[in-house]
C-alpha cells in the first residue's frame, strides 16, 4: 500500500468434504469437532486449543453445513500459516478419533453418559472398583445418569432457540425426499443414538481428498507450498470416485399438491408466578417455499438476489413495511433468500403475533401483499435503488479475510461439481439483468413472485404457539430417555458406561506429558512483528476555516469514498440520552419533508453506498495520560452522533446532499408507524438475544456496576434498556405529540452545538481524497447549520473535564444496578453464568502482561474444565485496562450455576500452582505461546478501508499515541511467570465480586442463593 501503510492481507486455506447426512445424530457436526482432537503428526489432546492459545490465527475455526464440512485457517504471518494448514490437513486425513486409542474422542465432544454425583456417597462410590457394584443386577440400584457433551449441549441451545428451531423444523418438511431432511447440526433428542461404529465409517466414507475441495489465498510461495503439502497428504490415499458418488445431494422435486401445515409449541416463560399457563411471548408464522430444482443460471440467481432487496432490503420495503405497518407482530422473520446450498428457498413471517387468530390474518397478508406486486410491480426507483445496492456490495466486498469470502461463496456451487466461478463472477449475469430490466422494467421480477411464489405449493406454513409446559416436558423426556437406555443395559453394559465416565474424567485430568505438548507447532517470539500496525492519518485543524477538524487517511480502497461525519450530543440532558436511539432510528428509516420514506430510502440507495446514523460512546483518555496505560477514571468520554456514507468517486457530489437531509430534514412529525415498528422489532430481536446470546448480557450487567461509563452503556444497550424501551414505546403509542417534540428539542440541541464538537473523517485513495475535498469544503461551509443566531458554548475538552451524563449515572446506578448478584429469567436449557469484579483501582498503572494472562485463562483452564469437561460450549476470561474490571463467563453451559461458579473459584489458585509447574518448563515455553495468541488476537486481520479509517480516527479522538500503543506491545512480549502471579493473586482478592445469570426460572430457582430477579 502507499503512504508506508502495508495492510498485509490474510493468507487463507481451507478445505471443504461433502457431507451427507442420513440421520439427525449430527455425525458430521460431530466429527468436525472430533478431527480437531489430535491426529497422527500431532497427538496431544486438543491441537485446535493449542493453535487458539498460541498462533497468531486470524480465523481458525470449523463449520458444519447441512451438506458440506468445512475447514478454513487464516494468518497474515507465513510460518504461522503454514502452521495452521499442516495441522488441519493432518486433522481431517489421520484423526485420532476414529482410531481405537481415540475412543473419548466421541464421548467428550459429541455425548456421553455422565454419573451423577449425589452429595451422599452414593453416586462417588460408583466409580471404584468397589463390592458395591456386584449387587447392581437390581437396576433400582443404578446410578443416576445425564448427558454431557460438547455438541450436545451446543445443539440443546440451538434448539432453545425458537428462530433456530422454527427454521430447522420448516428444512425437514420442506425437504421430505432427500438429505436436507436431516440436520446435520444434531437434534439433542437423537444426538445420543449415535453409535462409534457410525462416527467411524462416517469419516471412512467421506472424509477422502477425492471428495474433498481445497482452496489456498496468498502470495506464490504460499499457493505452490500448499499445493505440495496437499499432495503429500492426498497422493498416497489415491482417487476415490466412489466417495464423491456417495455425497451427491439430490435434489428435492416439487411434489405438494398445496402447502404442507405444522402447528408446534416452543419453550416460553410463564408471566408471573400463579397464573395458570399465561404468557407474555407471541406465536410465530413463517412461510418458506422451495425455489428451484434445477441449478440457477447466473442470471436467475441475481434476479433472485436483487428481489429479495426490492421486498425486504428496507423497514421501507414493500413486503417488510407491510407487515410491520400490520400490527399483528412484532417482528419480521425468516429472512427472505437462502442461496447457499444447491437449492434455494425464500422465507418470510413475523414474530411475536399476539393471537392464535391474527396467525391466519398473517399468512393471509402476506400472500395478499405477493399479489399485489405480482399485479403492480416496483417503480423505476426501487428497482434502481435495489440494483446500486447490490452493485455496491459486489463490487466493495471485504476486507482482511477477503480470501474466506471468496472460499465460503465458491463452496455454494462448487459443493455440486458446478464451477466456483458462477458463485464469484458476476459482471456477466449484471449486465445482462440490466439489459432485461432495460427491456422489461419491472416483468422480470414480476414474473419471479408469479411463477416460484404465489403458484408454487411446494411450501411451508410453520406456526410456533408458545407453551410455558414444554420446558419442563423437555427435562423430562430427556429423563425417560436416559432411564429407558438404562434399564435396557446388561450389567457389563451398564458397568462400561460407568468405566467409561471415569476413565474420560481421568484423562482429562491427567496432565499431558512434555513430549506430547512439544509436538504441537510452535512459533517463536522472533516470528513476531516487534512494532504495532499504525493506520495513516492526516489531521486538518479548522478546515477550510469551517471551525471543524477534518480527519484523513490514505488508503487503498478500488475508488470508492468513505466519510464519516461527527457531531458532539453531551449537550443532550442525561434523562434524555436514552431517547438518541429512537432520534437515531428515524434518522436512518424516516422521510424527509418533501420525500416519503420509501421514495427518500430509494434515493439514498441509487445515489450512494448506503448512509447511516449511529450513536458512539468512547472512553477518552484524561489528558496528559496519552502515553500511559493505567486505569481511567471512567469519566472522560466522547458521546458522538455519526452519520457514516460510502459512495463511488463519481457520486461524491450526491452524498454530502444526503448528509445534510438526514441531518436536518428528516419528516419526524409523520413518523410515529416507522419509530413504533422500529421500536417493537428492537424489543423482540433483543429478547430473543438474551435467551441465545446471554453472556454478552451477563458480562456487560456485572461491567455496569463497577463503573458509571459502563453504567450508561448497559442502559442503552444491555438487559435493562428492554424496560426503557418498552416505556419509550408506551410514550409512542399513547401521546406522539408531546413525545415527536422531545425529538425535535435534541435534533435541535445537537445541530446547535458548538462546531469544534464536530470531525469530519475521510477515507480512499489519493485520487477519492482530492475528489472529496473539493465536496467537503462546500457541505462544512454552507451546508451545516451555523450557530442559529447565538453562537454555542464550546464543546469542552472531556479529555479533562468529566462528562456531564456521569453524576446522574452515578446516582441512578446505586439504585437500578448496585453490585449485588442477579439472576436474569429466560426461557432456555443452559445457562449463561458470569462472575466478575474489580482487579484494579482508578490511576493504578495497567500492564500489557494482564491480557496474556487473561488469554491464558480462557485458551487454557476455562476451555479444558468448562469446555472440555464440564461440556459447556464456551468460557471465557477478559480483563478491560480502561476499566480495571475483569469477568469470566460460560456460554450455552449445561451445568447448574453453581458448579459453573465453582469451576470459576478455581481458577486463580491453578494459575498459581501452573507458575510452579507447567509455566516455567521448557523455557518458559506455555507463557511464549500465551504471547503470541494475545499479540494475534490484538493484530487481528487486515482491515478493509473503511475500518482502517475508522480504527485509526477512534485511536486519534480518545487521545492514543503511538508511543502508548509500542509500549504496551513491549511489555506484551516481556510477560514473566511474576505477570500470572500476579493476576492470580489479585483474582483472589477480587474486591466485592458479583454475579449474573441468564437461566431459566427452575435452574435459578434451585440455587438457593440471595439473588435479585430479573425477567426478560
Amino acid at each position: 500500500g502507499r503512504g508506508g501503510y502495508d495492510p498485509k492481507p490474510d493468507k487463507v486455506f481451507g478445505v471443504a468434504f461433502r457431507t451427507k447426512p442420513e440421520s439427525s445424530t449430527g455425525v458430521p457436526h460431530i466429527l468436525e469437532h472430533s478431527v480437531l482432537c489430535g491426529s497422527r503428526k500431532y497427538p496431544s489432546r486438543d491441537p485446535f486449543a493449542h493453535l487458539l492459545k498460541g498462533s497468531l490465527q486470524t480465523f481458525l475455526n470449523a463449520m458444519t453445513y447441512p451438506d458440506r464440512t468445512v475447514y478454513p485457517v487464516a494468518s497474515r504471518n507465513r510460518a504461522d500459516f503454514r502452521n495452521l494448514m499442516d495441522v488441519y490437513l493432518d486433522a481431517v486425513f489421520h484423526p485420532r478419533a476414529v482410531e481405537e486409542e481415540g475412543w473419548w474422542v466421541l464421548r467428550q465432544e459429541g455425548w456421553r453418559y455422565d454419573v451423577i454425583d449425589d452429595e451422599d456417597d452414593g453416586g462417588r462410590a460408583l466409580a471404584t472398583n468397589g463390592t458395591k457394584q456386584r449387587n447392581l443386577a437390581g437396576n433400582s440400584d443404578r446410578a443416576d445418569f445425564e448427558f454431557k457433551g460438547v455438541v450436545y449441549s451446543e445443539m440443546k441451545g440451538a434448539y432453545s432457540n425458537p428462530e433456530d428451531l422454527l427454521e430447522r423444523s420448516t428444512q425437514s418438511l420442506l425437504f421430505p425426499d432427500n438429505s436436507y431432511h436431516y440436520d446435520s447440526g444434531g437434534d439433542p433428542a437423537i444426538i445420543p443414538t449415535l453409535t462409534r461404529e457410525e462416527f467411524v465409517a462416517f469419516h471412512k466414507k467421506y472424509y477422502h481428498p477425492t471428495n474433498a475441495r481445497l482452496f489456498v489465498a496468498g502470495d506464490e510461495s504460499d499457493v505452490y507450498h500448499a499445493l505440495s503439502v496437499a499432495d503429500r497428504y492426498m497422493s498416497p490415499m489415491g482417487y476415490n470416485p466412489q466417495s464423491r458418488k456417495d455425497s451427491v445431494i439430490h435434489y428435492q422435486q416439487r411434489t405438494f399438491k398445496q402447502p404442507v401445515r405444522e402447528r408446534k409449541p416452543f419453550a416460553a416463560a410463564a408471566s408471573e408466578e400463579g397464573e395458570d399457563d399465561g404468557t407474555t411471548e407471541g406465536h410465530m408464522l413463517c412461510v418458506t417455499w422451495l425455489l428451484n430444482t434445477q441449478p440457477l443460471t447466473p442470471l436467475m440467481e441475481l434476479t433472485w438476489i436483487v428481489l429479495d432487496n426490492l421486498l425486504l432490503g428496507k423497514p421501507s420495503s414493500p413486503l417488510t413495511k407491510a407487515l410491520e405497518d400490520s400490527n399483528l407482530g412484532e417482528e419480521t422473520i425468516g429472512g427472505g433468500l437462502d442461496d447457499e446450498l444447491l437449492q434455494s428457498t425464500f422465507a418470510i413471517g413475523m414474530k411475536g403475533v399476539n393471537k392464535r387468530e391474527d396467525v391466519a390474518v398473517l399468512e393471509d397478508l402476506i400472500m395478499d401483499t405477493l399479489h399485489k406486486l405480482d399485479s403492480d410491480g416496483f417503480s423505476d426507483d426501487e428497482i434502481a435503488s435495489s440494483m446500486n445496492t447490490i452493485e455496491f456490495q459486489l463490487r466493495e466486498g471485504g476486507g482482511g479475510l477477503r480470501g474466506m469470502e471468496i472460499f465460503l461463496s465458491a463452496l455454494a456451487k462448487w459443493n455440486y461439481d458446478i464451477s466456483p466461478k458462477d458463485a464469484l463472477v458476476y459482471e456477466d449475469a449484471l449486465k445482462l439483468l440490466k439489459e432485461e430490466i432495460d427491456k422489461t422494467g419491472s416483468n422480470t421480477f414480476q414474473q419471479l413472485i408469479h411463477d416460484s411464489l404465489l403458484g408454487n405449493n411446494h411450501c411451508v406454513v410453520m406456526e410456533l404457539f408458545p407453551s410455558t409446559t414444554l420446558e419442563a416436558d423437555q427435562v423430562q423426556d430427556t429423563k425417560i430417555q436416559i432411564t429407558r437406555a438404562k434399564s435396557k443395559m446388561s450389567d457389563s453394559e451398564y458397568q462400561h458406561n460407568i468405566d467409561e465416565a471415569a476413565k474420560l474424567k481421568k484423562l482429562q485430568d491427567t496432565e499431558e506429558t512434555p513430549e506430547i505438548i512439544a509436538t504441537n507447532p510452535a512459533l517463536s517470539i522472533s516470528d513476531i512483528d516487534p512494532t504495532p500496525i499504525e493506520y495513516p492519518i492526516h489531521a486538518d485543524e479548522n478546515a477550510f476555516k469551517s471551525g471543524i477538524n477534518v480527519v484523513s487517511h490514505e488508503v487503498a480502497s478500488s475508488g470508492i469514498a468513505y466519510v464519516d461525519l461527527g457531531l458532539d450530543v453531551s449537550m443532550i440532558p442525561y434523562e434524555d440520552a436514552i431517547l438518541l436511539p429512537s432520534l437515531i432510528s428515524l434518522l436512518n428509516e424516516a422521510g424527509t419533508s418533501d420525500m416519503s420514506a420509501a421514495d427518500f430510502r430509494n434515493y439514498v440507495g441509487k445515489s450512494t453506498g448506503g448512509v447511516y446514523a449511529t450513536l458512539e460512546i468512547m472512553s477518552v483518555k484524561p489528558t496528559g495520560w496519552d502515553d500511559d496505560i493505567k486505569v481511567h477514571p471512567g469519566v472522560n468520554m466522547l458521546t458522538m452522533l455519526f452519520i457514516k456514507g460510502k459512495c463511488t468517486i463519481e457520486k461524491i457530489s450526491d452524498l454530502f446532499p444526503v448528509f445534510t437531509k438526514i441531518l436536518t430534514d428528516i419528516n419526524l412529525d409523520d413518523s410515529q408507524d416507522i419509530l413504533r415498528n422500529a421500536l417493537k422489532s428492537h424489543l423482540s430481536s433483543k429478547k430473543s438475544s438474551v435467551a441465545s446470546r446471554g453472556h454478552s448480557f451477563a458480562n456487560r450487567r456485572i461491567r455496569g456496576r463497577y463503573s458509571a461509563r459502563n453504567f450508561i452503556d448497559e442502559k442503552l444497550y444491555g438487559v435493562s434498556s428492554l424496560e426503557s424501551y418498552a416505556a419509550i414505546l408506551e410514550s409512542v403509542e399513547s401521546d406522539w405529540g408531546q413525545f415527536v417534540l422531545r425529538l425535535k428539542n435534541l435534533r435541535e440541541a445537537i445541530l446547535n452545538g458548538s462546531r469544534n464538537g464536530m470531525v469530519l473523517n475521510l477515507t480512499g485513495d489519493r485520487t477519492v481524497l482530492d475528489a472529496i475535498m473539493v465536496e467537503a469544503g462546500d457541505f462544512l461551509v454552507n451546508s451545516l447549520p451555523w450557530d442559529l443566531g447565538h453562537p454555542a458554548p464550546p464543546t469542552p475538552d472531556f479529555r479533562s473535564v468529566d462528562h456531564p451524563w456521569i453524576a446522574s449515572a452515578e446516582k441512578e446506578m446505586i439504585q437500578s444496578n448496585p453490585v449485588r448478584d442477579e439472576g436474569i429469567v429466560v426461557s432456555t436449557q443452559v445457562a449463561y453464568v458470569a462472575e466478575g469484579g474489580r482487579l484494579y483501582d482508578v490511576g493504578d498503572p495497567v500492564s500489557a502482561s494482564v491480557s496474556v494472562v487473561s488469554h491464558y485463562l480462557t485458551t487454557g483452564y476455562m476451555w479444558d474444565v468448562i469446555r472440555a469437561k464440564n461440556g459447556a460450549y464456551g468460557a471465557y476470561s477478559q480483563f478491560s485496562s480502561h476499566d480495571g474490571i475483569a469477568t469470566l463467563f460460560t456460554y450455552r453451559d449445561p451445568n447448574t450455576p453453581e458448579d459453573t461458579l465453582d469451576a470459576f473459584h478455581g481458577a486463580a489458585s491453578t494459575i498459581l500452582e501452573d507458575a510452579k509447574s507447567s509455566l516455567i518448563r521448557d523455557d518458559n515455553a506455555a507463557i511464549t505461546t500465551s504471547i503470541i495468541g494475545t499479540i494475534g488476537g490484538l493484530d487481528g486481520s487486515a482491515l478493509s478501508a473503511n475500518d482502517a479509517g475508522w480504527v485509526s480516527l477512534v485511536r486519534y479522538l480518545r487521545g492514543e499515541s503511538a508511543l502508548s500503543r509500542q509500549r504496551w506491545r513491549k511489555e506484551m512480549l516481556e510477560t514473566s511467570v511474576d505477570d500470572f502471579v500476579d493476576y492470580a493473586k489479585r483474582l483472589k482478592s477480587w474486591k466485592t465480586p458479583s454475579i449474573a445469570i441468564v437461566a431459566s426460572q427452575s435452574a435459578l430457582n434451585d440455587m438457593e442463593r440471595e439473588m435479585s430477579m430479573f425477567k426478560v
